[in-house]
């Protein structure tokens, strides 16, 4: 009686092993379905991102070059006055804000950093921005017979550094490039691009991280693999 009861056991447990084995599968197989659809929607979103991210380097990249000649008096300066560099600001600070959420936090300080180099933004109620230049120094490399006093009240008052003042100059155009170098930098690195010189560190810290590809050697950048 004792070895059939045994014998009876053994089957309901063989049943129920094969009732469940079947359910079991098919639950695994849903929840596996279901985060492989997770995955696949969250890698979607994150390119829809990128996508836009590298839209918007395309539209905001050459403005914010445009400004760095400006400041800095290199490349095609001239064909940039006083009026226009304040108008290139206003076209990015609109694409800025307008997406500044697509941006990490990183980005979006380094963009308001380097306005607020380039810029007095608080000037009052109403009152547009007023150009951080020494105004000497815009009318000497413009020549007199480009400038027009008329853009002088277009530039920030406390700004002004005297003729002879190269030591203030020198500080004047290491802000304006580092500011610009900073942002360019950060903003590579939101549509995927990082300095080889940050790859650099991070392989000698952790030797078995893995491999990138170069993407433009002649600018000492690579994009993340």
């Amino acid at each position: 009686m004792l070895a059939e009861s045994s014998w009876n056991s053994l089957e309901v447990a063989k049943l129920a092993v094969g009732i469940l084995t079947p359910l079991l599968l098919v639950g695994l197989g849903v929840l596996i379905n279901r985060t492989a659809r997770r995955v696949e929607s969250a890698q979607w979103a994150n390119r829809r991102v990128l996508d836009r991210r590298l839209e918007l380097y395309d539209d905001m990249a050459a403005p914010l070059n445009d400004l760095y000649c400006f400041f800095h008096l290199v490349g095609g300066f001239r064909e940039i006055d006083p009026p226009k560099a304040l108008a290139l600001k206003r076209e990015l600070d609109k694409l800025f804000h307008v997406n500044r959420f697509l941006f990490s936090p990183r980005f979006g300080d380094l963009y308001l950093q380097q306005m607020e180099t380039y810029f007095r933004v608080y000037t009052g109620t109403g009152k547009p921005a007023k150009i951080k230049s020494p105004i000497h120094f815009q009318r000497a490399e413009r020549t007199a017979a480009r400038w027009h006093s008329e853009w002088e009240p277009l530039f920030d008052p406390e700004a002004q550094l005297a003729e002879g003042d190269f030591e203030g100059l020198r500080r004047y155009l290491t802000s304006v490039d580092r500011a610009y170098t900073m942002l360019m930098t950060a903003f590579a690195e939101e549509v995927g691009v990082r300095s080889a010189s940050r790859g650099a560190r991070k392989r000698r810290r952790q030797p078995e991280a893995g491999t990138s590809i170069t993407a433009a050697p002649a600018s000492g950048a690579t994009i993340d693999s």
